[in-house]
């Protein structure tokens, strides 16, 4: 009788459950809306002028200002698990990409889904008049990093790509902004601490049956 007690100690400590992780964000979206770029004091300048982005409030139409803005979503990756889909609409956060400051909590969100803002580097350029006489066009790229949050799933790491132009005379241009998972390295799986005590009780206790039937 003894050692069927111990026989069914051990069997127990081998099945006894291990706490797992919830599973990282995968797969990428794309958004857009509208948006003017901003001056040191607020004013509404040139993007090649510009140090700070003030998105719209509206996604179409005349710019309406306020604290932050809207942006509306034009695809989801296929076989993403974000809690997102396209047509939904979400808010998004001014932000100074001149000696940005981060990071930003929160800088979009969407659906289930929230983006915090980490690094950025950011890029203006202008193109000339073609033909001349007409307006140039002033470009700004951002791209950087952040991290992607959702309830139930892992924060996991993220990229994004942020593309806006504006032609000179027109202060509101469109913006389109792509952002996803970043690519992680493949890890093999380790038991966790708990599971190798777990297991090594479960095969001591396996160990004395052997014993005590020798």
């Amino acid at each position: 009788m003894q050692i069927l007690k111990q026989a069914v100690l051990g069997l127990a400590l081998l099945a006894a459950p291990v706490a797992v992780h919830a599973a990282p964000l995968t797969g990428s979206i794309d958004f857009g809306g509208i948006f003017q770029g901003v001056d040191g004091s607020g004013n509404n300048v040139r993007l090649a002028d510009a140090v700070a982005i003030d998105f719209c409030a509206n996604v179409v139409g005349p710019c309406i200002t306020g604290a932050g803005g809207s942006f509306s979503v034009d695809a989801v990756s296929p076989g993403s698990n974000m809690p997102v889909s396209s047509g939904n609409v979400g808010t998004i956060q001014d932000f100074n990409f001149d000696s940005f400051s981060g990071p930003i909590a929160n800088f979009f969100t969407v659906g289930g889904l929230s983006f915090d803002l980490n690094t950025i580097i950011a890029t203006q350029t202008t193109i000339p008049p073609l033909p001349p006489g007409t307006a140039p066009t002033d470009y700004l790229l951002i791209s950087g990093t952040g991290t992607l949050r959702a309830a139930g799933f892992d924060a996991t790491p993220g990229t994004f790509t942020f593309s806006g132009q504006t032609d000179g005379i027109n202060l509101v241009g469109d913006f389109t902004f792509s952002g996803g998972s970043a690519a992680l390295p493949v890890q093999t799986p380790v038991p966790a601490p708990a599971g190798l005590a777990l297991l090594g009780a479960g095969l001591l206790g396996l160990g004395l049956v052997r014993r005590k039937a020798a």
